[in-house]
């Protein structure tokens, strides 16, 4: 059961005063004795206590605001993301704070443990430096919601997310469909589980089943899922010589870059190189070639995590008032998987299949 967020109360009970010296210390008023100030932080050490609107804690009840934390807005599918949660919370009665974490696993912390200097009633969070740790030893914290990467074996939270081993299949799919052989993906992570591995593990059993090449120069990492990171991986394997026909690229900020180095190379696509990405955002559509890419349900996802968010908020609003049980159990992570779809566009078409393609590079 998750713990409920450290109060006031807490904090003056365990320092043995009253709530208002707590105040006092916490707002640096000059009107409390050293000894007793010393008495209070350490209390506030030891509870893990975030001072938040002191009011609300003594009222009670929800301030109807959850968090949003990405890590970055450079990325259209999170700009998008942002823009239509604040206005799906807004229908439900509730506000979005947008956080960016700028992948920094301090601050993505600070947020899952409710140590932020606004409060919030839920977080809901795309991780980029979380470990399953950084939620199993919270003392106290508001409900977690986790978006796309998943942290196996952490508790008590809620992860949202696409089937990405089956929409990898799916990519395979369409590629073999159009008479590809020779797939070449970017974005293979060491991480143990992440959207990144669980996309690889979904190509290599779907290329397996089909019977394509295993050969390990057509799995690339790459350091960031940018442009950039796709244009100089794609560019990479020309120069080393690699063969293919194909790029899946693990999103479609690494297809965009692909897109610009093959037509550095004077490579037409989809004559010479298909290449399909993930995300379906907004400039795919509008690429030269439009790119092939997996949309994700958006309404959906936005909705699941809502409902996760504002559910694990009230209920534990309900359970500071002895209304309620916590639902979440220790050590297990609730999964919901959105629906998604392919969307076909300019960048992938078949190809003769009576002999294999040449070389890119060559």
């Amino acid at each position: 059961m998750m713990a409920r967020r450290v109060s006031i109360k807490d904090v003056a009970q365990r320092a043995g005063v009253s709530w208002k010296t707590v105040s006092n210390v916490v707002n640096e008023r000059p009107v409390v004795r050293a000894d007793t100030r010393a008495k209070v932080l350490a209390a506030i050490e030891e509870l893990g206590y975030v001072p938040n609107l002191v009011g609300r804690e003594l009222r009670g009840g929800l301030i109807r605001t959850i968090a949003l934390v990405v890590p970055e807005l450079q990325n259209p599918y999170f700009a998008r993301l942002a823009e239509r949660m604040q206005a799906a919370a807004r229908e439900r009665g509730y506000t979005v704070s947008v956080e960016v974490s700028l992948h920094s696993a301090e601050t993505e912390r600070a947020h899952v443990r409710g140590r932020t200097a606004r409060p919030v009633d839920a977080v809901v969070i795309s991780p980029s430096g979380l470990d399953p740790e950084d939620l199993l030893d919270r003392v106290s914290g508001p409900p977690v919601v986790l978006l796309g990467e998943t942290l196996p074996g952490a508790a008590g939270v809620v992860h949202v997310a696409i089937d990405n081993v089956a929409s990898a299949a799916d990519v395979v799919r369409h590629l073999v469909a159009g008479g590809h052989r020779r797939l070449l993906f970017l974005g293979a992570e060491d991480a143990v589980r992440s959207t990144g591995t669980d996309r690889l593990a979904g190509f290599r059993a779907a290329t397996r089943f089909a019977g394509l090449p295993q050969d390990p120069s057509l799995v690339r990492g790459v350091g960031e899922w940018t442009r950039e990171a796709g244009r100089d991986a794609a560019l990479a394997a020309l120069e080393d010589g690699v063969e293919f026909d194909a790029v899946v690229a693990g999103n479609d900020l690494l297809a965009v870059g692909v897109l610009a180095a093959l037509h550095a190379r004077g490579l037409e696509v989809p004559g010479d190189v298909a290449v399909v990405g993930w995300d379906d955002t907004a400039e795919v559509a509008w690429t030269r070639p439009a790119l092939t890419s997996i949309a994700p349900d958006l309404d959906a996802l936005i909705a699941a995590a809502l409902d996760a968010a504002i559910g694990g908020a009230e209920q534990g609003d309900a359970e500071k008032s002895g209304a309620g049980q916590s639902g979440a159990a220790a050590g297990r992570v609730a999964e919901a998987v959105i629906a998604h779809r392919l969307v076909e566009r300019e960048s992938t078409r078949a190809v003769p299949t009576s002999s294999p393609p040449a070389a890119p590079g060559a």
